[in-house]
């Protein structure tokens, strides 16, 4: 999993992730300045690299208009490997929006 290709949106997602914060629209609001497309952009990528995945225990109405993001075990792992990232990713995001 080559890191280089991944920017601070989709560090903030991962961040968004590990702290707590699994709700698509949730985690959309963390991202401010990116729009609905290029946000869904960056979820489409991270599910294609097989780091995150839609909740499959919600029920189908929440899948399909709120869903939970989780972490898969390679995005486990790729948190772990890059934790120092992610976390300067929260902090930065953290003292943006006090």
């Amino acid at each position: 999993m080559d890191s280089n290709s991944f920017d601070s949106v989709d560090y903030l997602i991962l961040a968004s992730i590990t702290q707590g914060v699994t709700k698509y629209t949730s985690i959309f609001k963390n991202c401010k300045k990116t729009n609905a497309a290029k946000f869904r952009d960056h979820v489409n990528k991270l599910e294609d690299v097989n780091l995150i995945t839609i909740d499959k225990s919600d029920n189908w109405f929440t899948r399909n208009t709120n869903p939970s993001i989780i972490l898969k075990d390679e995005g486990k792992r790729f948190v772990k490997e890059h934790s120092t990232k992610i976390n300067q990713e929260w902090e930065l995001f953290k003292v943006k929006n006090g």
